[in-house]
């Protein structure tokens, strides 16, 4: 899960990365202190989780939440307790946290932000693709397939491809329940299948290979959507 932390107050933040380190599933967190870094790193990067200080200097609470996509988990975090009816509009705020928080509190609102997450494994509809210098925002449901060409992934769509230097392996938790791996090479869109032959599928006039070790669990997700 990546997460992100926002709080004008260093020490908030140092106190949430470091209850964010003791929870295993956590494998990646960044920090804002500010609104405008905050809407600079949720355009230049995907969140599971954001820990969200409801009053910022420069941009507030609700100003960043209008730009944050819905499948993404936000707990709220301020001083005062009576502010959880400005944001209650919000379907992906999962908990509320009143300053001074401590690790118990925070840990029942990460497993309320895990559960949310589970629950909507395929409202993510969007990714950043890192191509060279830039960061190209991609729509999943127009993915075709990701194709492994050795340290960079081939992102194919119906009139684009782009070559983006990640691995399969990085790739993969962070896509929705939609995409299948079906060989070490390739992660397929279920959704974009045309036939299914003996140990290839075709996408389009792509031929794909089913490797043995994958097979049984395509069919479990063909079988999932029937």
């Amino acid at each position: 899960m990546k997460c992100l932390i926002v709080d004008d107050d260093p020490l908030i933040c140092d106190l949430l990365e470091h209850f964010c380190s003791k929870i295993d599933d956590i494998n990646g967190v960044t920090t804002a202190m500010s609104g405008f870094e905050t809407v600079s790193q949720i355009n230049g990067s995907t969140f599971d989780l954001i820990i969200l200080d409801f009053n910022l200097p420069d941009l507030t609470g609700k100003e960043i939440l209008n730009i944050v996509e819905p499948s993404t988990a936000v707990i709220m975090v301020t001083s005062h307790k009576d502010f959880a009816s400005d944001s209650y509009a919000y379907d992906n705020i999962v908990d509320y946290l009143v300053k001074p928080v401590d690790f118990a509190r925070f840990f029942r609102g990460f497993q309320k932000a895990q559960s949310f997450l589970n629950q909507n494994p395929d409202k993510k509809s969007r990714l950043f693709i890192k191509e060279g210098n830039r960061l190209v925002k991609i729509k999943l449901e127009d993915v075709k397939y990701f194709k492994s060409e050795a340290n960079y992934i081939s992102v194919v769509m119906e009139n684009q491809k782009i070559l983006t230097l990640m691995t399969l392996k990085e790739l993969e938790p962070k896509l929705p329940s939609f995409f299948q791996k079906v060989h070490r090479s390739f992660i397929i869109n279920l959704n974009k299948i045309d036939t299914i032959d003996n140990k290839s599928l075709e996408i389009g006039r792509d031929h794909i290979p089913i490797s043995q070790r994958y097979e049984k669990d395509l069919f479990n997700k063909i079988d999932l959507l029937n």
